[in-house]
């Protein structure tokens, strides 16, 4: 039985592009200076390149997944491919951690918070991670957590490298975009597999044709949905 939000395929694609979209405008004043607004809050963008090089086995499987979707209709957990986990960790995986004060780590926080500096820059405090856990530029920090029996995804990216203390702690860890309001407190924070619950983009979306031996060169893409 098929369960939503759906995974991604595993078998990851030719190329991607995964990044906060922004609705921005500049207004020019009379003197040369410029007034800025954001319109709305920024969503996650997700697009995955097949690259007609995948072969016959993986273009089934990238099938499967878009046509279990419906078009926009059902959710599905989008996540950049190349960077599963965080960059220290994508050769030799994050098991054998232990956590500080003991315990295995199994890529989760046992804790979180978030501050906003006088800049707007969002802070992320997290705790209950092994003493000298390597987080890099570019690495995600996920949230999970469940609403009416549902799963619902989240997440961030760091803007800036840190390790955790003796104490398995981080603290004001620069990111991008800020945790949405839609976050409950008791959240899993983790660095395992992050992910945010995204649509089809219709227009965006075509897997294209099968070439001789199987092999789709298609597009898919996606938009974050921000439900509580």
């Amino acid at each position: 039985m098929t369960t939503y939000p759906l995974a991604m395929p595993d078998t990851g694609p030719a190329s991607l592009r995964f990044d906060p979209k922004r609705v921005d405008y500049i207004s020019p004043k009379a003197g040369g200076r410029l007034n800025a607004v954001s319109a709305g809050v920024p969503l996650w963008y997700g697009r995955w390149e097949l690259g007609g090089s995948i072969g016959a086995r993986r273009s089934e499987i990238w099938q499967a997944f878009v046509d279990q979707l419906d078009g926009p209709r059902r959710y599905f957990l989008g996540c950049d491919h190349f960077r599963p986990m965080p960059l220290a960790y994508l050769a030799s995986g994050m098991t054998g951690l232990v956590r500080s004060g003991g315990g295995a780590f199994d890529g989760s926080a046992t804790s979180w918070s978030q501050t906003i500096a006088a800049d707007d820059q969002p802070l992320l405090d997290l705790a209950g991670l092994p003493p000298g856990f390597v987080v890099s530029i570019g690495d995600y920090v996920g949230f999970r957590w469940q609403t009416g029996g549902e799963d619902r995804r989240h997440l961030v990216r760091a803007q800036q490298a840190a390790v955790a203390s003796a104490g398995g702690a981080i603290v004001g860890l620069a990111i991008r975009p800020a945790v949405h309001t839609v976050v409950p407190v008791n959240a899993v924070a983790h660095f395992d597999k992050p992910a945010c619950l995204m649509k089809l983009i219709p227009d965006e979306t075509d897997l294209g044709s099968k070439d001789r031996r199987g092999s789709l060169s298609g597009v898919v893409a996606g938009i974050q949905d921000l439900i509580e």
